[in-house]
Parts: C-alpha cells; sequence; structure tokens
C-alpha cells in the first residue's frame, strides 16, 4: 500500500502491462486453480503409502491422478484405482483395516473410502489443505495437519463429521501418535515471528489429545524449518523428525560445508524434561538435501530417512545413534547441530543407499515383511528396499507416463538437489511449494550485510522485477542467478527453460479467509475492500495483479547498508494470507502490524486514522486476496 513520492518505473513495465490485459482474475473472486488430474492425468505423482494391517495390501495416494493407488504385496504389483478428492497426499488406513482415509489437499475433504467395495463412501471437509493423516489407536478419531490453515482437524470416524480444530505452529506438515494415543506429535514447516526476531524457527506441536490442546512445543537447539516427516518409537519415549536447518544469518558468500543450508534430524525425548537433540544428515562434503519421508523399524534398531532432493534414503542405526547421544556429553550436543562430522565419525551410525526412482517423498514400513515401501514422486513408481540395508529389491510401477514433459522437468529440476554444489539445497529449500521460507537472506546481488524476506515465486512472471531492490529484470534472469549464485552451478539452456516453464504454470490459491462458499467477499472484507481504496492503497497495489509494477520510497529503508536505496519493488498482494512475515525485511509478523506499528507515518497507506475496527476490516480484505 504505497502512497509516496519518487516513483521509478522498471523497465519490464510496458512488456508486464500486455500481459496483465490478458489475465482472467477477479478482485472479489480470484480464480479457482484448475483440478490437477485435469492437467496431468499422464502422471501419477505418488505422494504416501499406507498398508492394511497384515501388509497384503499397500495404498498410494497419487497426487496429480487423483486417486488412491491399490498394490497386492504379495502378487508384488499394482490391482486397481480408487477416485478421491483433487490433490491427494496423505493416507492412513483404519486399525480393522475396512477403512482407508486420504487428505485431498486441493478440496481441503477427507475422503473414506470402503476397502472392500473399493469406493469412496464419503468425503469429509477439514481444515484448508490437509497433508499429514494419523488415526487414534482405537481407529475413532483421524487427525490431519493442515498446512495453509495452521491447524489440525479433528475428526470424528463414525459420524463421518469434523468435531474440532486445534491451532498449531505454522504450515503443519505430518503427524505421528503415541502408541497410547494420549500425545499427537506435529511437525510444522514455517515460522510464525518476524525476520528480525532473534530466534527465527518453526517447531514441533505436542498436542492433548484428550483435552484437545497443545500443551508443549519441542524446538531444536538450533533452527528447525521445513519439517517434515516424523515418527514416534515403538515405546511411545522418543519423537524423532526431520527438518531443514538453513543458516540465514551470514551471507551467502559460498555454499561448501553446509554454508548456506543443511539438513537435520531431531531427537524428542516424550518424557520428563529431556532436551531435543539434533544432528546433520549431511557430511562435510555431500548435503542431504531435502529430508522428507521417515520409518521407524518394528524392532526400533533402525531409521530410515528419505532425500527428496538427492533421490536417496539414509539408513540409521538407532542403537548407535543412542550411545552416540548418551555419551557425547552436554557439550558436544548443544553443537551437534552444526557438527557435519557427528554421526559419520565412525561410518557405522548412517549410511546413504539409493531410492530406487526420482523424488522420494513418503515411506512406510510393510507389517508383513518390514521391507520399506517408497513413493518416488517424480517416477510414477514404488521402490521396494530391504529393511535392513535399505538396499532395493524391486520396483513397482504405478502406470503414469514414463517421459517428462517439460512442465514436468521444470518442477522436478526446481526440486531437485542433485544438481547443486555438493547437493545442500534445492530452490524448493528457499522456496517450499515455490512460496516463502519466511526468513531474511544476505545475498550478493545488491551487496552484503541487508538481509531481505525471501519471496513467493507464484506469478513472478507477471510481476518484474524480482526481489525487493529489483535487481533482477525478471523471473526468467532470476532463474539463472539462482542457480548460479545460490546453488553454484552453470544451469544449460534446457535446465533454465524447464523451470521457468513450471514457475509460469504454478496457479495462485485463492484464500480461505473472508470468503463465503461462493467465493465472495464476507461482510468484513467487504467493508475493507472500500478501506482499501480510502486509504489509496489500490493507487499501488493495482488489481488484478495487486501491483502497478513500480517502485517506491515508502519510508520502511533501515539503518542496514542498502548502498543508498530507498525504493522497493511493489509486490503482488496475490496469495497475501500465506506469504508473511511482510515488508522486504520481514519485520512485520502479522498484516495488522504492516499497518500498525510498521506504518507510523502513513508512507504505504493512510491507515494511521483508522479505528480499530476499520483496521480489522481492512485486514480482512487483505487476507481475502
Amino acid at each position: 500500500m504505497h502512497l509516496n513520492k519518487n516513483r521509478i518505473v522498471t523497465g519490464a513495465l510496458l512488456v508486464a502491462a500486455a500481459l496483465v490485459a490478458g489475465l482472467n482474475l477477479h478482485a472479489d473472486a480470484p480464480s479457482k486453480p484448475p483440478s490437477a488430474g485435469a492437467e496431468r492425468p499422464k502422471y501419477k505423482s505418488p505422494a504416501c503409502i499406507a498398508f492394511s494391517p497384515k501388509g497384503r495390501f499397500a495404498y498410494v495416494t497419487n497426487h496429480t491422478a487423483d486417486t488412491l493407488g491399490v498394490i497386492d504385496t504379495a502378487a508384488g504389483g499394482l490391482v486397481g484405482e480408487i477416485p478421491v478428492g483433487r490433490g491427494p497426499w496423505g493416507v492412513v488406513a483404519s486399525p480393522d483395516g475396512k477403512t482407508v482415509f486420504v487428505a485431498n489437499q486441493q478440496d481441503h475433504t477427507i475422503s473414506f473410502v470402503d476397502v472392500a467395495r473399493r469406493k469412496t463412501v464419503a468425503s469429509v471437509k477439514c481444515g484448508y489443505d490437509p497433508t499429514g493423516l494419523s488415526i487414534s489407536p482405537d481407529g475413532k478419531t483421524l487427525y490431519s495437519a493442515n498446512y495453509i490453515s495452521d491447524d489440525v482437524s479433528v475428526v470424528d470416524v463414525v459420524s463421518r463429521k469434523e468435531v474440532a480444530r486445534i491451532k498449531t505452529g505454522r504450515s503443519p506438515t505430518y503427524l505421528a501418535i503415541t502408541p497410547d494415543g494420549k500425545k499427537l506429535l506435529v511437525n510444522n514447516s514455517l515460522s510464525p515471528q518476524a525476520a528480525t526476531a532473534d530466534n527465527v524457527t518453526a517447531w514441533v506441536s505436542v498436542i492433548d489429545t484428550a483435552a484437545r490442546k497443545v500443551v508443549a512445543e519441542k524446538r531444536s537447539p538450533g533452527t528447525m524449518l521445513l519439517g517434515r516427516g516424523i515418527v514416534v518409537s515403538p515405546d511411545g519415549k522418543i519423537a524423532f523428525c526431520v527438518h531443514s536447518r538453513p543458516n540465514f544469518t551470514i551471507t551467502t558468500a559460498q555454499i561448501g560445508q553446509g554454508w548456506i543450508h543443511t539438513n537435520a534430524l531431531s531427537v524428542i525425548p516424550l518424557e520428563g524434561d529431556g532436551k531435543v537433540v539434533t544432528v546433520l544428515l549431511d557430511n562435510v562434503n555431500s548435503g542431504a538435501a531435502n529430508p522428507h519421508g521417515l520409518a521407524i523399524s518394528k524392532d526400533a534398531k533402525r531409521l530410515f530417512v528419505g532425500h527428496r532432493g538427492v533421490h536417496k534414503i539414509s539408513v540409521i542405526d538407532l542403537n548407535r545413534l543412542r550411545y552416540l547421544i548418551r555419551t557425547a556429553g552436554a557439550e558436544k550436543l548443544k553443537t551437534a547441530h552444526v557438527n557435519l562430522a557427528m554421526l559419520w565419525r565412525d561410518g557405522r551410525i548412517i549410511k546413504r543407499t539409493p531410492a530406487g526412482g526420482l523424488g522420494p517423498t513418503g515411506m512406510t514400513i510393510c507389517p508383513s515383511d518390514q521391507s520399506i515401501y517408497l513413493a518416488n514422486y517424480y517416477s510414477d513408481s514404488i521402490a521396494v528396499l530391504d529393511g535392513v540395508t535399505g538396499k532395493l529389491r524391486k520396483t513397482i510401477s504405478l502406470g503414469g507416463r514414463e517421459k517428462m514433459d517439460i512442465v514436468r522437468r521444470g518442477e522436478f529440476l526446481f526440486h531437485d538437489a542433485s544438481q547443486c554444489f555438493q547437493n545442500w539445497l534445492s530452490c524448493a529449500s528457499c522456496h517450499p511449494r515455490t512460496r516463502v521460507d519466511g526468513v531474511n537472506w544476505d545475498l550478493l546481488n545488491d551487496g552484503v550485510t541487508n538481509p531481505k524476506n525471501a519471496k513467493s515465486l507464484v506469478g513472478s512472471w507477471r510481476t518484474p522485477p524480482a526481489m525487493a531492490l529489483g535487481v533482477r529484470a525478471s523471473m526468467e534472469v532470476a532463474v539463472e542467478k539462482g542457480f548460479r549464485f545460490i546453488e553454484f552451478v552453470q544451469p544449460s539452456d534446457d535446465v533454465l527453460k524447464a523451470v521457468r516453464a513450471y514457475l509460469r504454470d504454478v496457479k495462485h490459491i485463492p484464500s480461505p479467509y473472508h470468503r463465503k462458499p461462493d467465493g465472495s467477499l464476507d461482510a468484513s472484507a467487504a467493508r475493507g475492500k472500500k478501506l482499501f481504496a480510502k486509504a489509496g492503497c489500490d493507487s499501488c497495489h493495482t488489481p488484478p495483479l495487486y501491483t502497478d509494477l513500480k517502485m517506491y520510497d515508502v519510508g520502511t529503508r533501515t539503518t542496514r547498508n542498502l548502498k543508498g536505496r530507498q525504493e522497493f519493488d511493489t509486490p503482488t498482494l496475490l496469495e497475501l494470507y500465506r506469504t508473511g512475515p511482510y515488508l522486504h525485511d520481514g519485520r512485520a509478523a502479522t498484516l495488522i502490524d504492516v499497518i500498525t506499528t510498521c506504518n507510523p507515518d502513513d508512507g504505504h497507506g493512510e491507515t494511521s486514522r483508522l479505528t480499530a475496527a476499520q483496521k480489522a476490516d481492512l485486514v480482512a480484505f487483505l487476507m481475502s486476496l
């Protein structure tokens, strides 16, 4: 919301204006994302796996086919597909094996699948963007981690109704429940804090299932971001979770030895007041980018981690890991989260082996023979791995198209760290789901000691220039420079074309906030829309993109070195509900901070004279975009 002087029109404005003219976006009702299954039925994109109680059948969510694949483990092949909701991801089976539950990210529902009839028999509304699922030991209560609405849905299995929502940390991904059903562990992905806070981090939320509330937050000694897989030991005493540990407090001058990104496993005691211990999955010369899936053997002797970015798994000897933690001493454990040699010092605690495909995502252990079933998202296949060594036994095809088209290849490359120098990170390490990681980075593209927030890449090709200071003329330029100066590789033209094609294909997701079922604004947001114009916000944040593609001095420059620059790119406000923290340095944790404490002189919108109720309405409209 800018009102100021010193307007600087970017060189790309005329080109961008021509693009804007053809947009099909509406101020009151952003266009709905098309069904992934309708767009690309030729790809399956397996995400997560669940087993029947005795392991005879494996159930696989096919994310871009909108189906649940059924694998006969005895026959070793696919025996059917069951239509479910849009964008299926998480999956869990009932303890009696009669029902399989599927989290559908794109229509915000949970499918109830009757196993005997191989048919979806119910669809239950839940929170926005359900991702991970867990079920109580008695099979009566189902839980879903809702990535966008930042909560966990509690679903009564008998009545097939959502009966409660529990607020968690930001962007929860996966869940694990203790064997007694008393505690539910939630691995959160992003920090809800201002990016200028002292300790920017995510955490694991511990929910008391009887009280239906968060009773503890388990934090790493270092930073936790992009939390994914989480499991509880069979005895219920320890939880394990994987996450990234980005080093965003230093300048990105090099990438070797984990300078920019490391990838971690945290060990979380669930009894007493034991401290969380975090160890690195990387070694000194080789990153283990984007840890995702996680599984623990029935005898609790081995832990398996799938690395989505490098297409490998780590096999961890838990007895040796426990001994290491028990004997290391307090001082060594305090620095374990920065010690690249700790797990690798004797060659016996951790080993890596190929995942048997590309983009390993969900992984689960088969109850019948303790083998590992691993969903390889970009190979449209399931890898069956040895339950002791992690070595590949066989591959089960899900029937997807073998060759990637340019958009699919671009998506793969965006998530692929194997091309990065020493495999430390991928584009998705800083732009999860092509959006924001919520922290400030001190990149070398505009001087040093001036960290700024990572921006969402959705629609970035329509809103040049890139970066807060406009130092990249376009998304296309920013993609090339990102490979060169963040991943430290020189990409080929084919790689650049594919990633750019993928970014052009990603769609904005309509807001779940302050919208009626038909997509129109609720009363508060409708009032806020009028205030948006009255405060002058629309003079710079012009619909339909909610940016005029210009740069302004809005009085938000800090004392940090910006080489005398005062002007900042006007960001789009589309998907504002999920792109916090706000302003170029992320100092505003919330939108109310943007229009109050961070706007004392009305430099980006005349908001100081608004009443508290009017400010709430204005925020409601912003959250609706």
